[in-house]
């Protein structure tokens, strides 16, 4: 019996590691599938009035602060309580003001698990689009 075992331990290990190159691979792949917008791009939407909802992933003092114009406030949390006081029907842009990203690309990949799966990250994010000099509301 500790032959066979012997014998099957390659393979185990072979196997684990196909386990843990899928998982490494799928957890890039799935942060990979966030889209970006550009801030001029954004900002052409807003002139527009396009029907999106631009959502300030930031904490509440800093949106009291200023935010993009029409922007709402939904900070980035570590795990998100339903209801999900969004809505599902509109494009959401999501911006926080990390040097890439990362709040907001992580609340889009929270929201996707609650069924939201039209969403955007603005690239450059808060401090992108305040470097533009482009507007700001209080």
């Amino acid at each position: 019996m500790k032959k066979s075992y012997m014998c099957m331990r390659p393979l185990l290990l072979i196997l684990g590691c196909l386990v843990v190159i899928w998982v490494i691979v799928s957890s890039i792949s799935s942060a990979q599938e966030v889209q970006g917008v550009k801030p001029e791009d954004l900002k052409k939407l807003i002139e527009s009035k396009a029907d999106i909802v631009i959502v300030d992933n930031q904490p509440k003092e800093a949106y009291d602060m200023g935010h993009i114009p029409t922007a709402i406030n939904f900070p980035h949390v570590r795990h998100i309580k339903v209801p999900v006081n969004l809505p599902r029907h509109k494009p959401l842009i999501l911006y926080c003001a990390c040097s890439h990203e990362e709040d907001s690309t992580d609340m889009a990949e929270k929201l996707r698990e609650f069924g939201f799966d039209n969403i955007k990250v603005l690239e450059g994010g808060w401090l992108r689009w305040t470097e533009l000099g482009y507007p700001v509301e209080k």
